[in-house]
C-alpha cells in the first residue's frame, strides 16, 4: 500500500486540476488528418431568408468509432441469427456500419437540424493512456472480419456530406469530441455529443447534451442526457462522473475499480467527502469491508482519474468554420452508386435538401469574397430555383381588359430565367400555366416576425374554416407577377371575364387542391376547367402523404416547401410572413369599399410556391416513371370524385334514429348484463366508481384483479383489454364462467357502442337536403385505395346484420333533384378482385383454367391442397384455403396465418407447403416479388404505380418484416385500386356521352353504387358491367356482380 503522503501528492497532482498536466502527456504532433477534407478558412454557414440572416450554432461531434460499432452489431448480429446478411455488396464488401451509421445521422440531423457536424475516430495502435497501462481496453471481444473496410467507407461518406473525419496520434476520439466541445462553448454554439460512451458524460453540461444510444442498436432509441439526466442515471452530477468512475471502474476500459464498491456507495462517498479527493483523505474513516477494499486499491483509483479524464486542449488543424455543415448531395449520391444503397436515398434528398438550399443561398453571397482570397470561386451547392414574389408592389386588376392582359402576359412570362438569364425548363404541360388560389376566410397561424406579434390559432378554427369556407376572391400568380380578384365586390363585365376564364379549358391552371377548390368555386357561380396540375394530388404521386397531425393546409404548405423548395422551416415563416414595409396602401391594406383580407399577403407568397411546386412534381413524377398514372388515372379522377362528392347519396332520417335507439339500448342492456355479474361499482385508486366498460382502467382490474384472468399482453398501463386480447381470454377460460360472461357482454357492448357511433356520425353528416357528402381522400392510402371521410363509409360494417341494417338508411332519392326522379341504385362488386390479380400476376395455369371455368375457387384449391373431390372439401377446409390465399397476397406469415385460422405453427406450415407444391408459379411470383422490391427498392403494379418501401433494408427486423410484407401485397392491392378507378373513370364518362341522368354515387371497397333515373335502369346497367369488367386486360375474366334495390342494402349481392 502507498504511504500517506505519497498518495495525497500523486492525487493532488491530478484530481487538483481540471486536466492532465502538460508533462504528463505525450507532445502534441502537428496532426495529418487527411480525413478532413474541408477547407481550414471557410465562412461561417448563416442562413438565408428574404433579407434577413440568423445564424444557426449548433454543434453536432460524434464518436465515430461508437457509432460505427455500434450501427454494425445492430444489424450484423441479427442478420447472422437469420442468416439473412441485406448489407453486402456485390464484391462481397459489408456494409452494415456504413448504412446504419447513416440512418442513424441522418434521423439526428432531422430532429435537431445542426449547423455545424465532426465526426471523430480512433487511430490504430495506442495512446498515452496504454503507455501507462498496458491493460487499457484490453480484453475485448475481437470484431467480426465483416466490419472490416467499413470505417473507412464510412469516412468516404462523411467527405461526400462534407463532415470532417478527425484522428490525433496518441489521443482518443473522446480527446477531440472534448477539445471541439470546449471550443464550441466558448464560441456560444450549443453543442451535441452523439456518443455511448460513457466517459462522455463528465462534458455535459447546460450547453452541451449528449445523445446517447440505450441499447445495442442506435435505431432503437437515442436517449437526450442534460446533466439532470446524468445525475438521475450516474447518481452524481456531470462533473464528478470521473472521479464516481475512478471508484468504480470502467468495465469498457478494462479499468478495475474497488472491488464491492458500485454507483451507489461510490455517489454515497462522494457526496459526503464532496469529491474523489476527499474521499481519499478520509478513506480511514470508511469502515467495513468497501472501506477496507478501497485502501487497498488506492493506486488503482488514482490511475483510473488520470485515465479517464477528457483532454480538451488538443492542437486540431479543423476550426469551428470548417466543420460547417454543407453536405454535398450530387458526391453523396455518387457515393451511394459505389456501396450499392437505393432505398435511402430518397430519405437523404429530404433530409439534406433543405440544409443544401440554405446553405446554396448563403454561398451565393460570400463567394466573391472567397474567390478574392482563394482564386477560383467555391461551387456552393444549389437546390431548386425559388424567389418569393416582391409583395410591395402587387397589382390589383381594374377591369375586364386589364385582367385579360395579366392572364396574357402571365401565362406568356412562363416559369422565367435563371440566374444567367436562360429560360427555366418547363414541362410541356405546363407552358403557360398560371396558379390558381382561391382566397377564403382562413385563418392561419404565425411566429412572430420582426416587431409582429406572433399569432395563434387553434386548429379546431382553422378546420372549421377548411371545412366551411368562404371565398373572398382569387389570386392568379406567375413567376414574378400576382393578380388579386375581390369577388365580394366584383363588378359584372370583370365577374364574366373571371368566370370564362375559369372556365376556359385551354387556359392552363396549377390549383392546390383541384377538387377542393373546384366545389368551392361550383358553389359560388364559378366552373372550373383547364386544371393541368394539383401539386397536393402530384405530391402524393411521389410518396409525400400528410401525417395524422399536419393535415391542415399551412401545415401540409410548409412540409412541402421544405421536401421539394429545400426551404427551411425558420426561413419559411420569414419568408410567408414578411411584414409590409411600405406606406403607402398596397394589396393587404386595400382602402375603400371592402376591408382588407387579414392573410392576403401569406395567401400570395403560398400561390407562389404552389406555382413552384407544379413544376417540380412534374419532373419528379417524371423521373420515377408516374406521370402516366398521373395523367390517366389520378387527375380524371379527381374530377370525378368532385362530382361524386357534390351528388352526396340520399339517408333515411327516421331510419338512423330507429338504429340509434336500439344499438344504443343493446350497449345499455350488456352493460346492466356486466354489472349482474360483478356489481354495479369497481374499486379503483381513485375509490368506488359506477362500472364503466369503456374505462380501459376498470375492464383491468374487473378482468385480472376481480375475475382472476390470465394475463394478457403487458401494454404500458397493465394488461391489454383490446378486442384480440378480450378474444383471446374467452378462449383459454371456461364458457360456463363468470368470466365468459362477463366478456360476453363487454364484446356485446362494445359491438353496439361502435354501431351506434357509427349511426351517430352518419346523422351529424347529413346536410339539408337530406343527403351525406363524404369527402374521399385520393392521396392518403399509400396503396393507391381510395379512402373516405365526414363519414368514413369503408367503417361501416358488412359482415354482420347488423352493420347491414345501417346500409338500409342509404336510399335513393325520394324526391326529384333539379327535375330529375331517380328510381333505385345499382350496385356492382368486383368479385375476387385481389386473387384474380394474384393469378394474373402469377401466371398459375391451373388457377387460370379453374377461373375461366367458373369454378368456386377456394373449393378448387381445397381440393388440390387436402387431396379431396371438390365436392368433399368441407367448410372448415375451404375457409383455411381462403384465409391463406387472401394472407398470401397480403404477405402473411406462417405465424400470422396460423394465429387467423386458430392452428398450430406447423400445421399452418404444411399447408403453405402444400399449398406451393400444388400452385408453384404462386410462390416464384412472391419471391419474385420481394427480390425484384429489395434491389429496386420500391414495387409496381400492371400500371406502373410505384409504392417505395425504404425500410426494406431497415437495420430494425420488426420494420423490415413489415416492408416484405407491403412488397408482397403493393402490386396487388394498387393494381385493384388502379383497376376499379379506370372503371370509375369510364363509367363517369359513358354516363356523360349517352346523354344518361344517372349518376355515380359511392366508391367503397370494390364496390361502386350508382342512383338511377326513372327509365334509364338498363342502360346504367350495361354501361356499369362493361366499363367495370372491361377495366383491365388480365389473364382470368374480371368478374363483375350486380345488384338493384331501393337502399344500398336492399342492393346488396
Amino acid at each position: 500500500m502507498a504511504r500517506r503522503e505519497d498518495l495525497h501528492g500523486a492525487c493532488a497532482q491530478y484530481c487538483a486540476g481540471a486536466s492532465l498536466q502538460a508533462d504528463q502527456r505525450p507532445p502534441k504532433p502537428v496532426v495529418t488528418n487527411p480525413a478532413v477534407t474541408k477547407p481550414t478558412t471557410k465562412k461561417t454557414q448563416t442562413r438565408y431568408t428574404r433579407g434577413v440572416t440568423t445564424e444557426n450554432k449548433t454543434l453536432l461531434l460524434i464518436d465515430g468509432h461508437s457509432l460505427a460499432l455500434r450501427s454494425f452489431f445492430g444489424i450484423y448480429t441479427m442478420a447472422e441469427k437469420t442468416g439473412q446478411h441485406i448489407f453486402v455488396r456485390s464484391d462481397g464488401q459489408h456494409t452494415e456500419a456504413v448504412h446504419a451509421f447513416l440512418s442513424t445521422l441522418l434521423s439526428i440531423i432531422k430532429d435537431n437540424q445542426p449547423s455545424h457536424i465532426a465526426v471523430a475516430f480512433d487511430l490504430p495502435g495506442g495512446t498515452f493512456r496504454t503507455a501507462e497501462y498496458g491493460e487499457y481496453k484490453g480484453g475485448r471481444n475481437a470484431i467480426p472480419e465483416a466490419f472490416n473496410g467499413q470505417i473507412d467507407l464510412i469516412k468516404k461518406m462523411l467527405g461526400a456530406l462534407n463532415i470532417p473525419a478527425l484522428t490525433y496520434e496518441n489521443y482518443e476520439a473522446d480527446d477531440i469530441v472534448a477539445t471541439l466541445t470546449r471550443r464550441g462553448t466558448e464560441a456560444g454554439y450549443k453543442v451535441l455529443i452523439l456518443s455511448g460512451d460513457r466517459d462522455i458524460f463528465q462534458l455535459v453540461t447546460d450547453d452541451v447534451t449528449l445523445l446517447y444510444p440505450v441499447t445495442t442498436g442506435p435505431s432503437k432509441g437515442i436517449q437526450r442526457m442534460d446533466p439532470a439526466a446524468v445525475e438521475k442515471k450516474t447518481k452524481v452530477p456531470p462533473h464528478m462522473y470521473p472521479d464516481l468512475a475512478a471508484l468504480t471502474g470502467e468495465q469498457a476500459d478494462n479499468l478495475p475499480g474497488v472491488p464491492g464498491v458500485g454507483p451507489g456507495f461510490a455517489a454515497k462517498w462522494l457526496g459526503e467527502y464532496g469529491s474523489l479527493q476527499g474521499v481519499l483523505d478520509n478513506r480511514d474513516k470508511i469502515g467495513g469491508k468497501k472501506g477496507e477494499a478501497l485502501r487497498e486499491n488506492v493506486d488503482n483509483v488514482v490511475r483510473n482519474r488520470r485515465l479517464n479524464q477528457l483532454v480538451n486542449d488538443l492542437d486540431l488543424n479543423v476550426t469551428l468554420e470548417d466543420t460547417a455543415f454543407t453536405p454535398d448531395l450530387d458526391a453523396l449520391n455518387t457515393f451511394f452508386d459505389e456501396v450499392e444503397f437505393r432505398t435511402i436515398r430518397k430519405r437523404a434528398a429530404d433530409t439534406l435538401g433543405p440544409i443544401v438550399r440554405a446553405a446554396g443561398s448563403a454561398g451565393a453571397t460570400s463567394s466573391a469574397a472567397e474567390a478574392g482570397e482563394e482564386g477560383a470561386p467555391k461551387k456552393a451547392p444549389t437546390g431548386p430555383v425559388y424567389a418569393p414574389i416582391n409583395t410591395s408592389a402587387p397589382t390589383k386588376n381594374a377591369d375586364a381588359a386589364a385582367f385579360r392582359a395579366f392572364c396574357a402576359a402571365a401565362a406568356e412570362e412562363n416559369y422565367g430565367t435563371d440566374e444567367q438569364g436562360a429560360p427555366i425548363a418547363v414541362p410541356e404541360r405546363l407552358e403557360g400555366a398560371v396558379t390558381l388560389y382561391p382566397v377564403t376566410n382562413l385563418p392561419v397561424a404565425r411566429p412572430a416576425i420582426g416587431d409582429a406579434p406572433a399569432v395563434k390559432v387553434t386548429k379546431t378554427k382553422i378546420r372549421a374554416a377548411e371545412e366551411n369556407p368562404e371565398l373572398l376572391g382569387v389570386l392568379l400568380t406567375s413567376k414574378n407577377t400576382s393578380l388579386w380578384i375581390d369577388t365580394r365586390t366584383i363588378d359584372p363585365e370583370l365577374d364574366a371575364a373571371l368566370a370564362a376564364w375559369l372556365s376556359d379549358e385551354a387556359a392552363r391552371k396549377i390549383v392546390m387542391d383541384l377538387k377542393i377548390q373546384r366545389k368551392l368555386l361550383r358553389s359560388y357561380g364559378y366552373e372550373l376547367a383547364g386544371a393541368v396540375e394539383d401539386p397536393a394530388l402530384s405530391s402524393y404521386m411521389c410518396g409525400f402523404i400528410p401525417t395524422a397531425t399536419r393535415k391542415l393546409f399551412s401545415e401540409r404548405m410548409e412540409d412541402l416547401a421544405e421536401r421539394y423548395l429545400w426551404i427551411p422551416k425558420e426561413p419559411y415563416a420569414q419568408l410567408v410572413f414578411q411584414p409590409e414595409t411600405r406606406e403607402e396602401p398596397s394589396l393587404f391594406s386595400l382602402p375603400g369599399e371592402t376591408e382588407p383580407v387579414e392573410n392576403l399577403r401569406y395567401f400570395t407568397q403560398i400561390s407562389r410556391i404552389i406555382h413552384e411546386l407544379a413544376r417540380l412534381l412534374h419532373y419528379e413524377m417524371e423521373e420515377h416513371g408516374q406521370l402516366k398514372v398521373y395523367e390517366e388515372i389520378e387527375l380524371p379522377l379527381l374530377y370525378v370524385l368532385a362530382d361524386m362528392e357534390q351528388a352526396g347519396i340520399a339517408v333515411s332520417d327516421a331510419l338512423l334514429t330507429e338504429l340509434h335507439e336500439t344499438f344504443s339500448a343493446r350497449a345499455n342492456q350488456a352493460q346492466e348484463s356486466a354489472r349482474a355479474i360483478i356489481g354495479d361499482t369497481v374499486q379503483t385508486d381513485d375509490g368506488e366508481e359506477p362500472l364503466n366498460l369503456a374505462s380501459v382502467k376498470q375492464l383491468q382490474t374487473v378482468l385480472f384483479e376481480t375475475l382472476g384472468l390470465p394475463h394478457t399482453r403487458k401494454i404500458k398501463s397493465g394488461y391489454s383489454t383490446d378486442a384480440e386480447s378480450v378474444t383471446e381470454l374467452l378462449s383459454k377460460i371456461s364458457p360456463e364462467s363468470d368470466g365468459a360472461a362477463f366478456l360476453g357482454a363487454l364484446i356485446a357492448y362494445r359491438d353496439n357502442i361502435k354501431l351506434a357511433q357509427t349511426v351517430e356520425g352518419l346523422q351529424k353528416a347529413a346536410t339539408e337536403d337530406g343527403r351525406v357528402h363524404t369527402t374521399f381522400q385520393q392521396g392518403a392510402a399509400s396503396t393507391g385505395r381510395l379512402s373516405s371521410t365526414a363519414p368514413n363509409l369503408q367503417n361501416i360494417p358488412i359482415r354482420t346484420e347488423e352493420g347491414r341494417r345501417i346500409r338500409g338508411a342509404f336510399i335513393v332519392a325520394p324526391e326529384p333533384i333539379d327535375g330529375v326522379e331517380y328510381e333505385g341504385l345499382l350496385t356492382a362488386d368486383y368479385s375476387q378482385i385481389e386473387m384474380r390479380i394474384m393469378v394474373h400476376l402469377a401466371a398459375d395455369e391451373k388457377l387460370i383454367a379453374a377461373y375461366e371455368a367458373g369454378e368456386d375457387l377456394h373449393r378448387y384449391v381445397g381440393s388440390e391442397v387436402f387431396g379431396v373431390a371438390p365436392e368433399d372439401v368441407t367448410p372448415e377446409q375451404r375457409s383455411k384455403v381462403k384465409a391463406m390465399s387472401y394472407g398470401l397476397a397480403y404477405g402473411l406469415s406462417r405465424f400470422g396465418l396460423a394465429k387467423q385460422l386458430n392452428i398450430s405453427s406447423d400445421e399452418a406450415g404444411e399447408l403453405r407447403t402444400n399449398y406451393f407444391k400444388r400452385f408453384g408459379r404462386v410462390g416464384r411470383f412472391l419471391r419474385g416479388v420481394l427480390k425484384q422490391a429489395h434491389q429496386d427498392g420500391y414495387t409496381e403494379t400492371i400500371f406502373g404505380r410505384r409504392r417505395v418501401l425504404p425500410d426494406l433494408d431497415s437495420p430494425n427486423r420488426v420494420r423490415r418484416e413489415a416492408a416484405e410484407r407491403a412488397a408482397l401485397n403493393a402490386p396487388i392491392q394498387g393494381t385493384a385500386a388502379d383497376i376499379i378507378k379506370i372503371a370509375m373513370i369510364n363509367i363517369h364518362r359513358r354516363l356523360r356521352e349517352e346523354g344518361l341522368k344517372t349518376r355515380m354515387l359511392l366508391q367503397v371497397h370494390d364496390e361502386i353504387i350508382l342512383e338511377v333515373a326513372t327509365g334509364e335502369r338498363e342502360a346504367a346497367e350495361r354501361v356499369l358491367v362493361e366499363e367495370m369488367s372491361g377495366a383491365a386486360s388480365l389473364r382470368v375474366p374480371l368478374d363483375v356482380q350486380v345488384g338493384w334495390g331501393k337502399s344500398w342494402q336492399e342492393a346488396g349481392h
